[in-house]
């Protein structure tokens, strides 16, 4: 069955791996193999003895089933003892560890220096190191099985019987699971959560075996039966561990190879099967069947005889996001026209936050289509939204989005509610901004005029702050490729993707050069008309904001020389609202964007 070839194929590899690896590094493999043995010994003892103190302590004497050497011995000298031999076996544990990342590190350097290869990926090292490390862990445990097999088979046989008939049967079960292809994709998605409850499960079985073999037959000495059940738990904790060991070197088995073999290169991973289900809607272009039951559902009621659905795939311009043009022929009100999107695993989060501002009170106020369906097809979310008739087919607008575009969101005002969920959430524009980089660009500032508006930029950062709160809050929608966008004839704007929103105060995306000021005035008036909020909101704190994005943005990038080039033109900003409050031309009149509601 699949689970028994996946498991043998499994072996296979890895012990080809570890040839390798006493091929070319006997004397670290073997040592790191020791190291593991001696670490997973004296865990065991280490965790093992305390029990023994806690009877001892709990006794009047030297219990009988100690050993008889023992009982001619005082009995706090032996806790004492004991109590020594606990700390001394954990010490030697941690020692193993320790030693154990420094043996995979070198002994992994070894095997790559006998490849003779170019290094292939960034963190070749840790995965080499990390893989060395597992497989040698996984042989080491090997050995510790056959070892408690062995001493089983000796003190406790219908024990060991007992163990080796769980894991055959879990085994059994797991396979039986995994029958049909699907069963099989989810189980090899949830192996390492599958791996600790049938540990947890195992160790259960044994203790209930061992409970019944003392209340229906002989059972064993009560030594020995702690004993038992303390390297049973050990020994299923090891075997999770060698599982979840065996998931990530299946991972990483490419790289691996490509790391560890000379006859192997590094090649693209197969594509998992979850993404091969996500390719599979291509197909409905072809047969657009599976979107009945959504168009159905949008309408309210079956779709008429002789109605006509016509899907045509429209490229999206985002990696994982597929999108398609439907049109639904022969309805009451004739054609009508959508715009389906299927979101990839790695766009859920923008999924849900653009269901989450479309579905919210500033959603139709948005310069958006209609969202008029939110769900899932084959795990996968999708939104459908109504375009309007002007939406022409394979249209789209520039490729370089007008600064007209970033002012039609000035004319929303956000909801209260969607505010402040978002405040408590995500850091705005003032918050990210701080004293640390200024600190950073007087290290690689000159003794120039550069450091002098470092200076002064410090001097006013708390007043730089305080007018960036003054700024209301503005609704911003970067990162929409220009397939997603739509332009009618008279202007009018709409972008059908709204997974990477942001609430910002104003002026933030705004370009920092004189060229675009007249502008800037006409947009902020024809907005204030449409949002009270704005009015009395000075052009100089909208254009500060502006160069303080573009601050932050050159600064994040590593790009200093261009972020203390803004400094001056922050400085003017700064005059230029001083100025004005002086002669009290402006008096600030709209909410602040800091203040957050409790």
């Amino acid at each position: 069955m699949w689970f028994f070839r996946v498991a043998l194929r499994q072996l296979y590899w890895s012990a080809a791996v570890l040839k390798k690896f006493f091929k070319l590094v006997p004397l670290p493999t073997l040592t790191l193999v020791v190291l593991t043995l001696v670490s997973q010994f004296s865990r065991m003892l280490a965790f093992f003895l305390p029990l023994k103190v806690i009877i001892l302590i709990g006794s009047t004497g030297t219990p009988r089933y100690f050993p008889d050497s023992w009982a001619a011995l005082d009995r706090d000298a032996l806790v004492i003892a004991l109590s020594l031999a606990t700390v001394f076996f954990y010490v030697v544990s941690l020692t193993s560890e320790k030693l154990l990342s420094i043996m995979a590190e070198k002994g992994a350097a070894g095997v790559v220096a006998g490849t003779h290869k170019m290094v292939l990926f960034t963190n070749q090292d840790e995965v080499a190191s990390q893989a060395y490390q597992k497989l040698a862990a996984g042989l080491a445990t090997t050995v510790l099985t056959v070892v408690i097999a062995l001493l089983f088979s000796l003190v406790y046989p219908a024990f060991l019987f007992a163990a080796l008939t769980y894991v055959l049967a879990a085994s059994a079960l797991v396979a039986l699971m995994g029958r049909n292809v699907g069963a099989r994709s989810e189980l090899q998605q949830k192996a390492a959560t599958l791996a600790s409850l049938l540990s947890g499960i195992g160790f259960m079985v044994l203790f209930a075996f061992m409970v019944v073999d003392f209340l229906l037959w002989e059972g064993v000495g009560f030594m020995v039966a702690i004993i038992s059940l303390l390297l049973s738990r050990q020994l299923l904790n090891r075997l999770d561990g060698v599982i979840k060991d065996a998931i990530w070197l299946s991972d990483k088995r490419l790289q691996i190879n490509a790391i560890f073999f000379t006859g192997h290169r590094l090649e693209q991973s197969p594509e998992h099967s979850r993404n091969r289900k996500f390719w599979n809607f291509l197909s409905l272009s072809e047969s657009s069947e599976p979107l009945l039951p959504v168009l159905e559902q949008v309408k309210g009621h079956d779709l008429p005889n002789g109605a006509e659905v016509n899907c045509r795939w429209k490229q999206s311009g985002l990696v994982d996001l597929l999108a398609f043009e439907v049109e639904l022929k022969g309805a009451e009100d004739g054609i009508e026209r959508y715009l389906l999107k299927i979101f990839g695993k790695r766009h859920r989060k923008a999924a849900m936050s653009e269901a989450d501002i479309l579905s919210s009170a500033s959603g139709p106020l948005l310069p958006a289509p209609e969202l008029v369906y939110i769900g899932e097809m084959e795990g996968f979310d999708i939104h459908l939204f109504r375009l309007p008739h002007w939406c022409v087919p394979g249209s789209y607008a520039a490729p370089k989005v007008q600064i007209e575009w970033l002012a039609k969101y000035w004319q929303i005002e956000p909801d209260k509610t969607l505010v402040n969920r978002y405040q408590r959430s995500h850091p705005l524009l003032q918050h990210r901004l701080g004293m640390r980089m200024l600190e950073r660009l007087a290290v690689v500032a000159g003794n120039g005029d550069d450091m002098a508006a470092l200076e002064q930029t410090k001097d006013r950062f708390e007043d730089i702050l305080k007018q960036l709160n003054l700024l209301p809050l503005a609704l911003l929608n970067p990162g929409v490729p220009r397939e997603l966008c739509f332009v009618s004839e008279s202007g009018e704007l709409l972008q059908a993707h709204v997974g990477n929103w942001a609430l910002e105060p104003l002026g933030l995306g705004l370009p920092c050069g004189e060229s675009w000021l007249p502008k800037l005035d006409e947009l902020l008036a024809e907005a204030s008309e449409k949002r009270e909020s704005l009015l009395n909101t000075p052009a100089a704190r909208i254009r500060l904001c502006a160069c303080c994005s573009a601050f932050e943005q050159n600064f994040n990038k590593q790009r200093y020389a261009d972020a203390m080039a803004l400094l001056p033109d922050i400085l003017g900003c700064l005059s230029e609202l001083d100025m004005d409050h002086e002669v009290g031309s402006t008096t600030p009149a709209c909410p602040a964007a800091g203040e957050r509601n409790a």
